[in-house]
Order: structure tokens, then sequence, then C-alpha cells
């Protein structure tokens, strides 16, 4: 079986035009990969990288060069190929016969593309297809539901597309009303969803002057970004939605740039995004007034900083990068701590890359199992300089600075609302505070005196974040109730149990003197989640490098690991409420085999793949490996003590998204020849394309709250449990 180029890359240059200024054989810019140095002189005005970092390679560690993201794992390919993922019949990577290459000397110093559009690398096309991505998700988040009403052929009297928009879904029970002071007045709207219960309530107390006291477990940032929308648009369902369509709809932009920057390949990039765009449970909650989908958006761009940062060629790339990428992590922890995922893996690849030389040369087996490209390593070890600790402890001050700055508005009043929790029954409402007096801590405005001048006082400021944050994450470890909506960390991968957000009776849309039931449930699209798990496999397998034996050792141990926990998990729960359907919170008393399974065996089996990350230069692969395992199994620990949601795993979908786009890529690049003519297997891509798109379209219906009769809802529940 042979491939052939997947096609669909950035450059616009016809077949066969050498790029001015190459060699003659030298790739191609349109299959390079981002940041991939080119041969030739250092252009004029480029920063020079500066002095090594202290401490030299030692003698015997050099790596061969390494593979940058989006280029073709180590090993030669076939004429003519890019990196599709798909391998030459009976060929693996490691039975290939490995390039000859050497490090770069002075004579043959690559070209780094200095600047910002240089780091960048965006042409024109890529910036029109990116603008045409984001509106895309912007008309389907802002005008949903939309009805085409013409495709009917009903003869009542309706436009023949109908947009009733992201305000339409409202709940219509009395305990979905509150009275919100909203300027000089008390406002009483209705409508919320689910726990638009809360977060609007909390922006609306933030927007008030002065704003009122409140207690809330997660960190200010999202009800802050509400407040302009609620001021223009007003206290409605409108008003409190738009910061949520905004950045969903980013969030698919960030989509192209994030895979963009993985893998110089256009149709990639196109997949990954609308794969994020179709998907239910990223639509959903766009849609509503909750609080992760900005969290997710800030950790999205977390993820397209960092590898702008690891791409950095030069020391002002490098530093820029650096500090803007902490600005984003700061506002990704502002919105809530699943940033913890991002700031695990950028740490360990940075560690693992800086060490990776003195690996090499404390173990010779990794220089077995090492990448070509050696270069791109040594350039961003010259670009970090001596001083790179330095600027990442400044890095993590300032994102702590951020974090800090998101309470600016909170600590302009007095709280006397910051609860101490003590305990929680299970059988009993609410989590149980300490007794009256010591309920409550008492927050003063952070002021103090200066030479009769009152001046803010940094230390009380930071005193009360402090007691705020370790009140919320008290509340986090203690509350226990069940949920009937409720779901398992395990089940998440197979969407088995989303979260029922709305259930209300309404009369049929075509028809209104039928009674019909609209719904909003968050279960992802089908076909991108249940064929993801199958895409990861094919990441976990891409990854690997070296013998045949420690590439399925790998994988082994993942699945071996993952089944002991769930297994074991699984174990120590108490039942499901056969009435309500109410999920437990607290487990019982679990297998010690769980720890070792998460501990020891997801541990290893994460440092397997940043070691094939930095040294065998997988990167595209491991990188989606890696943040998927870190999204989902961060929440484990936590589950063992509380309920979970299903809008949990948004964290995940970014790399189910990359994972299938990564293996459609793959599979559109492959072509074998039988029956005495060459068959590619594109159509077989573009197949999976359109399944995802016809499972949005099935499912629209009940993402959007469009009344269905029964047996059309009945149609759309796959599972049980949805």
């Amino acid at each position: 079986m042979t491939r052939e180029p997947a096609g669909g890359t950035s450059s616009d240059r016809p077949a066969g035009d050498e790029p001015v200024g190459m060699k003659p054989g030298a790739e191609p810019l349109g299959t390079e990969p981002f940041g991939a140095a080119r041969p030739g002189p250092e252009p004029s005005g480029a920063e020079p990288p500066g002095a090594a970092p202290s401490g030299a390679d030692p003698p015997g560690s050099e790596l061969p060069g390494e593979e940058p993201p989006g280029a073709a794992p180590s090993g030669p390919e076939p004429p003519g190929s890019d990196l599709s993922g798909a391998e030459p019949s009976g060929t693996e990577p490691d039975s290939l016969q490995p390039p000859t290459s050497r490090p770069w000397s002075s004579d043959e110093r690559p070209m780094v593309r200095a600047g910002l559009r240089g780091l960048l690398d965006l042409t024109r096309v890529d910036v029109a297809l990116l603008v045409g991505l984001t509106l895309l998700a912007f008309v389907l988040r802002f005008g949903s539901p939309i009805l085409p009403n013409f495709l009917g052929g009903n003869a009542t009297s309706v436009p023949a597309i109908q947009v009733l928009g992201v305000g339409s879904a409202r709940n219509s029970s009395a305990s979905a009303c509150e009275e919100v002071p909203i300027g000089n007045k008390t406002v009483k709207a209705c409508g919320q969803v689910f726990d638009e219960v809360y977060f609007p309530t909390d922006a609306a107390d933030d927007l008030h002057s002065p704003a009122i006291s409140y207690f809330d477990p997660e960190p200010p940032l999202v009800k802050l970004l509400m407040t302009p929308s609620i001021a223009l648009l007003g206290f409605n369902t409108m008003g409190w939605r738009m910061t949520q369509v905004v950045t969903g709809s980013l969030l698919c932009g960030l989509m192209y740039l994030i895979a963009l920057r993985l893998r110089r390949d256009r149709f990639f990039a196109i997949v990954a995004s609308l794969l994020v765009c179709l998907d239910g449970l990223a639509f959903v909650e766009s849609r509503l007034g909750l609080i992760d989908i900005p969290a997710i958006f800030f950790v999205a761009l977390t993820w397209y900083l960092f590898l702008l940062h690891w791409q950095a060629r030069t020391r002002r790339q490098w530093r820029l990068t650096l500090y803007v990428l902490a600005a984003a992590l700061g506002l990704a922890f502002a919105a809530k701590l699943t940033a913890l995922a991002p700031l695990v893996i950028i740490a360990t690849l940075v560690v693992f890359r800086g060490l990776a030389p003195y690996a090499a040369a404390a173990a010779p087996a990794l220089r077995r199992i090492a990448g070509p490209r050696r270069y791109e390593t040594a350039l961003w070890r010259e670009a970090a300089g001596s001083r790179a600790w330095i600027h990442y402890t400044a890095g993590l001050m300032l994102v702590a600075a951020i974090f800090c700055a998101s309470y600016a508005r909170y600590l302009t009043i007095s709280h006397d609302d910051v609860y101490q929790f003590v305990s929680c029954n299970p059988n009993v409402e609410g989590v149980a505070t300490a007794p009256y007096p010591n309920n409550v801590k008492y927050l003063p405005v952070p002021v103090t005196k200066v030479a009769g001048v009152t001046v803010p006082d940094p230390v009380q400021a930071i005193s009360n974040i402090i007691v705020i944050n370790e009140a919320s994450l008290k509340y986090q470890e203690l509350e226990c109730h069940g949920h009937p909506y409720a779901s398992r960390w395990y089940t998440w991968p197979v969407m088995e149990h989303p979260v029922l957000m709305y259930y209300q009776s309404a009369p049929l849309l075509d028809a209104p003197s039928y009674t019909a039931t609209g719904v909003i449930t968050n279960m992802g699209n089908p076909v991108v989640w249940w064929l993801g798990i199958l895409a990861l496999l094919f990441c976990v397998w891409r990854m690997s490098a070296g013998p045949r034996w420690l590439r399925v050792g790998v994988g082994a141990l993942l699945v071996a690991s993952l089944a002991t926990m769930i297994i074991t998990f699984h174990a120590a729960e108490p039942g499901i409420d056969a009435v309500t359907g109410t999920q437990p919170g607290p487990l019982g008393p679990v297998s010690p085999l769980f720890n070792l399974a998460f501990l020891g065996g997801m541990g290893l089996f994460c440092a397997c793949a940043a070691v094939f990350a930095v040294v065998s230069r997988r990167f595209v692969p491991a990188f989606i490996v890696l943040g998927y395992v870190t999204a989902w199994m961060m929440w484990v620990p936590g589950n063992k003590l509380r309920v979970l949601f299903f809008y949990h795993a948004l964290g995940m979908l970014i790399f189910v998204a990359l994972a299938l786009a990564y293996a459609l890529t793959a599979l559109r690049g492959v072509r074998f020849f039988a029956a005495g003519r060459w068959w590619s297997l594109a159509p077989l891509a573009y197949a999976g394309v359109a399944a995802v798109v016809a499972a949005f379209i099935f499912f629209y219906p009940i993402w959007t709250a469009i009344p269905l009769t029964t047996p059309d809802q009945q149609m759309r529940l796959w599972v049980d449990a949805w």
C-alpha cells in the first residue's frame, strides 16, 4: 500500500514550483511544518538567538533532529507523501532505515522566520477560512433554532425560513424567575434554563453599583464578561447568553488555528474546526448562560499560544510568546480551574524538552528512538537563553497576578457570605457550615489609611482572595449530594448519560393545535465522540516509536490501566436510585489497585507520551493523546467524592476533534493498488465529515428545544440513559 499527499496544504504554489531562495530538492513551503527552519542564511533583521543556554549539551547527548509539530514521524516517507497518518503496507516506522543526519553547522544554519508575521505564518486564504468558520459557528449559535419551513410543504402561513434565535428557549415555570436589581430598579426576569438561575444573577450583582455580595465557588471572570451584554441587551435570555455565543464561535476559529499549527494541512484544520462547530456539547453550552464555554475558550487559547511558544525560533519570539501564553493561562484560571490540565502538560513538555539532551546522554536507549531535525530543539534552547527559568518564574507570577486581578470587582465591597463549610450529609440538603458565629468569615474592603488618605491594601486584598478560594475549594471537596443528571468520568467518552437541561411542553411549530415537547440535552455528536475513540487509539499507535514490543506495550499499558480503574471504581460505586435515577455522590472504599493504575499506570503512560513527543518528535499524535488523557483524568479524584456532569468533558472535546481530524486526514491520503487500478480512501474521509453533518442535522431539534412529538423524540434517544 502506498500513499499520496493528503492535499489541502496552505501553499497556493503549483506543483513543481520551487520556492524562491530554497536549495534544489528542499522541502516545499506547502508541506513545511510551522516553525520548521529552512536552509539558507539568516534573514536580515532576524534577532540572533543569543548565547547558548547554560550547561551546554553533554558530550554524546546529541539527538538527531527534531520533528516539529506537523512533520512526519521519524523515518523516511514514500515519495510524494506528507504526514497522512497511514503507513505503507507491511512497513512500520521502527523498521525503516533511519535517515542519515547530523547537527547543523554554522554554514548550514537554518533560516529563521522573524517577526510576528513570520511566527503566525497565516496566508490570506487562512485568514479567510478562519473568519468564515467563525461566522458559520456564530450564525448557528446565535440564529438557532433555524427552521427551513419551505422543505415541509406545510400549507400554514409560516415564513420559508424561520429564525427563532438563541433567546427563544425559555423555562416558563414560576421557579425560573428572578428579581434582580439593574441600575436603580428591580427587574423580574424569567426563562432561566438549568444553572442560568445562578450565573446570570451573579453577573447582574456584579453589574450593580455598588456591586452586591454573593458566594459562588467558581472564579469571577465569566460573570464579569457577561455584564456588558446584560447592560446592553437587558437582563433576559438574549442578554445573558451573548457572551457564550461569542466565545463559543471564537472557539471554532481557534480550533482552525490550533490544527494549522500542529500540521500544515488545511483539510486537517477545517475538519477540526467543523467537528467542534457541529458537536452538540459545544453547541448547547455556547447557547446558554453558563460558564463552561468561555472557560474552555481560554483553555483553547492557551493551547494555541503554547504551540506558538513551542515553535519560537528567536529570543524575541520566545519571550513574547511566553508572556502572552502566561496571560492567557491566567485568564483561563480566572474563568474556571479547568486550566489545570494545560498547565500540567505545558510544564511537562517544557521540562522534558529542556532535559532531553541530558537524558539521552544518561540513557542511550533514548537515542535509538530519537527522531530527525535536532536543530529545532537547538534553536529553541538557544532562543530560551541561559536564564529561561527566570522568565518561566515571571510567567507564573503573571498567571497569579491576572487571576487575582479578576477579583477586582469583588474587592470593591465587603463580604459577609464567605461560608465556612465543615461537612456534608447526603440525606440533608446543602453543605453544613461551622456553628454560629464561625459559620461565615467577614471580608472587609481591602483599603488602608496612609497620611489620612485611603489607599488600596494589597496584603488584605490577597488575603481576601485566598480566603474566598479556600471556601470555594472546601465546598467543592465536601459537596456529596447525588443528582439524576450526574455521570461518572468513565462514561464520558461514550456519552452514556448527558445532562437534560430543558424539558417543557410546547405546541408544534408547524401545527400549533398539537402539543409536543421541547428538550435541550448537552449530548455530543455521536459521530464525533464515538469515531473519536478509534481515532485516539490510532493516535496512540502513531505517537509511539521504537521496537514493536515497545509500541504495543505502551498501548497495552493504557488499556490495562483504564480497565483496572474502571472495574475498581465501578465496584466501589453505590447503587443508583431505581425510582429517581439519582446517582449518589461519594464512593465506598476503593481498591488499592485503582490508585496503582491511576497514579502508576496512567502516569507512566503520560510520561511515555511526553518522551515520544520530545525525543521521537511524534509531536502531533502525542500532543493529542496527552491533551485528551489529562483533560479526562484531572476529574477522576474529584469524582470519588462528588458527582460530576458531562459538561466537564468539554476539555476533552478539543482533542477528540483533533484526533478524528488527524485520522480522517490520514485516511484521505491512503491509496492502494488492487484489481488492476489504484484506489483511494479519500471518499471515506469525506464520508466521515458528511456523517458528522448528517448527525448534527438529525439531533439538531434536541439541542435547540424544537418541539417534537413523542415518536420523533424517542427516535433520537439511542441510549436508555439519554
